[in-house]
């Protein structure tokens, strides 16, 4: 299994960086996101899990903070359910209308993770992870959306070492991403809002403690815009 997570290494790392190295990419924003969360398992197939994420914008500059609650059931070895709630503040980009300060955001997903390695019996240790999810986003200045997102995701867990690589990759495909208004009728359009990449690890402290640390890049090809993000959780499981 490390033979496969080598391949996956070799082949996605020169991608991942030739991606973040690109002229094209030079004037993308930066932005740095803090977070800590809990798992608390309710059993051998529940878990409730809840987190709060602050991001920055260039390291100073509030842009957005979440509050996220999870519920997962496991059905068999190797294939989870899953249900997240997510509430969100972040700077109104029109303030300037309604002299609001902030904008708040609801978010429900509903989704599949599938470790194909787990359920093939082949490694405990190296992952392979398909995670798929329907999200519901009602905002308040700005028109709902309903996106579909796919995530694969590598990790090693490094036998007797503190460290645990990953990387990962996310599509997300607004199903009404344009909405086009002409006299005799209202088009809506899907396709492609986004493709994130992330590449980092983890940090064992102890059997229940671990911090997350990463760097990735988004881009929006709606809003033609692109971020470096400098990510760092703390996760504790109870």
């Amino acid at each position: 299994m490390r033979v496969i997570f080598m391949f996956t290494i070799n082949r996605f790392v020169p991608f991942f960086v030739v991606v973040l190295l690109t002229s094209s990419y030079a004037n993308a924003q930066f932005s740095c996101w803090l977070g800590a969360g809990v798992n608390k398992s309710l059993g051998k197939h529940l878990a409730l899990e809840g987190a709060y994420e602050y991001r920055l914008k260039n390291t100073n500059e509030f842009d957005k903070s979440n509050i996220d609650f999870k519920f997962t059931q496991n059905w068999i070895k190797g294939l989870e359910t899953f249900v997240r709630y997510r509430n969100s503040i972040e700077n109104n980009k029109f303030s300037g209308l309604n002299a609001q300060i902030y904008a708040y955001s609801n978010r429900v997903s509903l989704g599949l993770d599938v470790s194909i390695l787990r359920i093939l019996d082949i490694s405990k240790r190296v992952k392979f992870n398909w995670t798929i999810s329907q999200q519901f986003d009602n905002n308040q200045f700005t028109r709902n959306s309903s996106i579909l997102r796919n995530k694969v995701t590598f990790k090693h867990d490094i036998k007797d070492f503190f460290l645990s690589p990953f990387i990962s990759m996310e599509h997300f495909y607004g199903w009404n991403r344009d909405i086009i208004y002409t006299e005799d009728d209202v088009i809506i359009s899907s396709g492609t809002n986004a493709i994130r990449y992330f590449l980092g690890t983890d940090i064992e402290i102890n059997k229940i403690q671990k911090i997350s640390a990463s760097f990735g890049f988004r881009e929006s090809f709606l809003k033609n815009k692109s971020t470096y993000i400098f990510r760092i959780n703390y996760k504790i499981s109870l």
